[in-house]
Protein backbone atom coordinates (compact mmCIF):
# COMPACT_ATOMS: atom_id res chain seq x y z
CA UNK A 1 0.00 0.00 0.00
CA UNK A 2 1.40 3.54 -0.83
CA UNK A 3 1.98 5.81 2.16
CA UNK A 4 0.35 9.33 1.99
CA UNK A 5 2.01 12.30 0.46
CA UNK A 6 4.78 13.75 3.27
CA UNK A 7 2.99 17.10 3.46
CA UNK A 8 0.17 15.01 4.65
CA UNK A 9 1.06 13.33 7.48
CA UNK A 10 0.51 14.12 10.69
CA UNK A 11 -2.35 16.73 8.92
CA UNK A 12 -6.21 15.62 9.41
CA UNK A 13 -7.75 13.69 6.51
CA UNK A 14 -9.01 16.39 4.23
CA UNK A 15 -10.21 14.21 1.40
CA UNK A 16 -13.09 11.36 1.88
CA UNK A 17 -13.57 8.59 -0.21
CA UNK A 18 -17.16 7.11 -0.52
CA UNK A 19 -18.38 3.95 -2.20
CA UNK A 20 -22.22 3.51 -2.63
CA UNK A 21 -24.38 1.49 -4.69
CA UNK A 22 -26.39 3.07 -7.31
CA UNK A 23 -28.23 1.34 -9.94
CA UNK A 24 -27.16 -2.59 -8.77
CA UNK A 25 -23.36 -0.75 -9.38
CA UNK A 26 -20.29 -0.15 -6.92
CA UNK A 27 -19.76 3.98 -7.60
CA UNK A 28 -16.47 5.25 -5.97
CA UNK A 29 -16.05 8.85 -5.83
CA UNK A 30 -13.05 10.98 -3.71
CA UNK A 31 -14.41 14.33 -2.33
CA UNK A 32 -12.03 17.48 -1.55
CA UNK A 33 -12.71 19.85 1.52
CA UNK A 34 -14.36 22.06 -1.13
CA UNK A 35 -16.52 19.93 -2.00
CA UNK A 36 -15.08 19.21 -5.85
CA UNK A 37 -15.05 15.76 -6.53
CA UNK A 38 -11.20 14.59 -7.38
CA UNK A 39 -11.95 10.95 -8.38
CA UNK A 40 -15.34 10.66 -10.21
CA UNK A 41 -17.58 7.67 -10.32
CA UNK A 42 -15.57 4.99 -10.74
CA UNK A 43 -17.61 1.62 -11.57
CA UNK A 44 -16.48 -1.33 -9.15
CA UNK A 45 -18.89 -3.61 -10.49
CA UNK A 46 -22.04 -5.24 -9.78
CA UNK A 47 -23.59 -4.84 -6.00
CA UNK A 48 -25.03 -8.11 -5.91
CA UNK A 49 -23.58 -9.90 -3.14
CA UNK A 50 -25.54 -9.61 0.23
CA UNK A 51 -24.82 -10.54 3.53
CA UNK A 52 -26.95 -10.08 6.87
CA UNK A 53 -24.83 -7.53 9.10
CA UNK A 54 -24.34 -8.66 12.59
CA UNK A 55 -23.62 -6.28 15.38
CA UNK A 56 -20.31 -7.14 16.03
CA UNK A 57 -18.95 -6.64 12.62
CA UNK A 58 -16.12 -4.05 12.35
CA UNK A 59 -17.52 -0.94 10.34
CA UNK A 60 -21.16 -1.23 10.36
CA UNK A 61 -22.29 0.61 13.18
CA UNK A 62 -24.52 3.01 11.63
CA UNK A 63 -26.55 0.81 9.68
CA UNK A 64 -30.53 -0.47 11.06
CA UNK A 65 -29.69 -4.17 11.50
CA UNK A 66 -33.09 -4.93 11.33
CA UNK A 67 -33.30 -4.03 7.86
CA UNK A 68 -32.19 -7.60 6.31
CA UNK A 69 -29.23 -7.88 3.87
CA UNK A 70 -26.81 -5.42 2.44
CA UNK A 71 -24.73 -5.46 0.07
CA UNK A 72 -20.75 -6.37 0.20
CA UNK A 73 -18.97 -3.49 0.04
CA UNK A 74 -15.74 -4.45 -2.71
CA UNK A 75 -13.17 -2.89 -0.66
CA UNK A 76 -10.53 -4.16 -2.82
CA UNK A 77 -11.63 -3.18 -5.72
CA UNK A 78 -12.08 0.65 -4.04
CA UNK A 79 -8.53 0.65 -2.62
CA UNK A 80 -7.27 -0.94 -6.02
CA UNK A 81 -8.81 2.17 -7.73
CA UNK A 82 -7.98 5.16 -5.07
CA UNK A 83 -4.55 3.96 -5.27
CA UNK A 84 -4.55 4.30 -8.90
CA UNK A 85 -6.36 7.76 -8.78
CA UNK A 86 -3.38 8.47 -6.02
CA UNK A 87 -4.92 8.06 -2.92
CA UNK A 88 -4.87 6.34 0.23
CA UNK A 89 -7.08 5.33 3.03
CA UNK A 90 -5.59 7.05 6.19
CA UNK A 91 -3.29 5.33 8.27
CA UNK A 92 -5.23 6.30 11.52
CA UNK A 93 -8.70 5.30 10.13
CA UNK A 94 -7.07 1.42 8.61
CA UNK A 95 -5.89 0.80 12.66
CA UNK A 96 -9.03 1.96 14.20
CA UNK A 97 -10.54 -1.05 15.46
CA UNK A 98 -14.55 0.37 14.82
CA UNK A 99 -14.19 0.81 10.92
CA UNK A 100 -13.18 -1.91 8.49
CA UNK A 101 -9.81 -1.78 7.22
CA UNK A 102 -10.65 2.23 7.55
CA UNK A 103 -13.82 1.80 6.09
CA UNK A 104 -17.05 3.27 7.80
CA UNK A 105 -20.51 2.18 6.71
CA UNK A 106 -23.15 5.01 6.88
CA UNK A 107 -26.39 3.35 5.01
CA UNK A 108 -26.90 0.32 3.90
CA UNK A 109 -25.39 1.15 0.28
CA UNK A 110 -22.72 3.47 1.74
CA UNK A 111 -19.51 3.46 2.77
CA UNK A 112 -16.77 5.93 3.51
CA UNK A 113 -13.13 6.33 3.96
CA UNK A 114 -11.06 9.07 5.27
CA UNK A 115 -8.10 9.47 2.45
CA UNK A 116 -5.15 11.53 1.82
CA UNK A 117 -3.50 12.11 -1.91
CA UNK A 118 -0.31 9.96 -2.69
CA UNK A 119 1.40 12.20 -4.16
Amino acid sequence: MPEAHPDHIGLPALYMAEVTAFRGRWKLDVVAPGPEVVVGLVDLGPADTLVAPQPNDPGRYMIDLEGGEVPILPREAAVRQMEEHGYVVAEEARSDSKRDHGWTQVAAALWTAPCRPTS
